[in-house]
């Protein structure tokens, strides 16, 4: 589990910064369009430099230094908003993008918590507020340094609004979007049983209760792999793990309209759909009986054969999860005691 959620967590950092990068690339390039059509070539040349910047970046995204990239981009947008703000007033609403910066590093911090470099956000955005408060009193005492035509300042100032909202539900969404899928995959994982990716006993539980008053429907089958101890205790652990994950593989391919789980040990249950005739019921549970006895488990280039007993019951209203097991234990342990490789209903 751990792996499979370092390599979600790299996945998205990686898809996340590359559409970052390429948003900020395409920024700059359309500033550098607006401020030529507008003739404030100053600000064109810091826009060129930017454009520079981030071309750099897909580089460092390449090579996955993310951490690099975040840091580099926080510093680069802080610098540009307040010479932006400091240069064209703050009329053209550069200084409101600081605001939009704290989602993005904030984001940016979530997702380094597990990287050797740790990201703090509450660190950028003390910035980002002092460099706020310090263009707020700067344009009380000083005028701009360019003054522009006061449409452009309002097509500037509106876009960067824009902006700010941009990041803030950009990264909102992602963030809350991973979160949600992680919360499945986690809820999903405390329901498998690791070794055999079957449901375990909390799978078991929860699809019993989502049955409800259709369990009349359905039969217990429970069934154990017969001497497996001798069989684990002559070839190794290693090998007694095979042998239950090749087990769980054929239980599951011998029961695909029906839920399949391991109890524990060797012991797996399966809550199993009747079908209109109760002999052709059965036979569609003794399946998995018949397929494991002819089949050849071959461990390091040796072949070995083993056999299951199962017990099967009938619902009887009202009893619990474990009742129905109970009963259909005690089937299980009559077939083991009466020869084993049976079934028992």
């Amino acid at each position: 589990m751990e792996n499979r959620l370092e390599e979600d967590f790299d996945g998205i950092i990686h898809k996340s910064s590359f559409i970052s990068c390429l948003v900020f690339f395409i920024a700059h390039i359309a500033y550098i369009i607006f401020f030529l059509s507008t003739s404030v070539f100053v600000m064109v040349y810091v826009n060129i430099g930017s454009v520079l910047i981030y071309a750099l970046m897909f580089l460092l995204i390449r090579i996955k230094l993310y951490t690099i990239y975040v840091i580099i981009s926080a510093i680069e947008i802080a610098l540009y908003m307040t010479f932006g703000a400091v240069y064209l007033g703050p009329q053209a609403g550069f200084q409101i993008c600081l605001i939009g910066l704290s989602s993005l590093i904030f984001f940016a911090g979530f997702f380094s918590k597990f990287g050797r470099n740790r990201i703090h956000p509450v660190f950028f955005s003390i910035i980002y507020m002092l460099l706020f408060v310090f263009l707020y009193f700067w344009s009380e005492y000083n005028g701009a340094m360019l003054v522009v035509d006061p449409i452009f300042e309002r097509i500037l100032y509106v876009a960067h609004i824009a902006i700010v909202f941009g990041f803030s539900t950009t990264f909102l969404a992602i963030l809350t979007t991973y979160t949600a899928n992680l919360e499945k995959k986690v809820w999903k994982e405390s329901e498998t049983d690791k070794l055999t990716g079957l449901a375990n006993r909390k799978g078991l539980a929860n699809y019993f209760d989502k049955i409800g008053d259709q369990k009349n429907n359905y039969l217990m089958v429970i069934f154990d792999i017969d001497d497996f101890k001798a069989l684990n205790d002559l070839n190794g652990h290693l090998c007694g793990d095979y042998i239950l994950k090749e087990v769980s593989n054929i239980a599951k391919e011998n029961s695909k309209d029906d839920f399949v789980s391991r109890w524990g040990g060797e012991e797996f249950v399966v809550i199993a759909k009747k079908l209109d005739n109760m002999d052709d019921t059965i036979n569609k549970i003794d399946r998995i009986r018949k397929t494991i006895d002819s089949y050849e488990f071959n461990y390091n280039g040796k072949v070995l054969k083993t056999t299951i007993t199962i017990g099967v019951a009938d619902y009887k209203d009202s009893i619990s999860l474990e009742e129905w097991i109970t009963i259909a234990d005690e089937k299980l342990y009559y077939g083991k005691h009466h020869g084993k490789n049976q079934i028992t209903v």
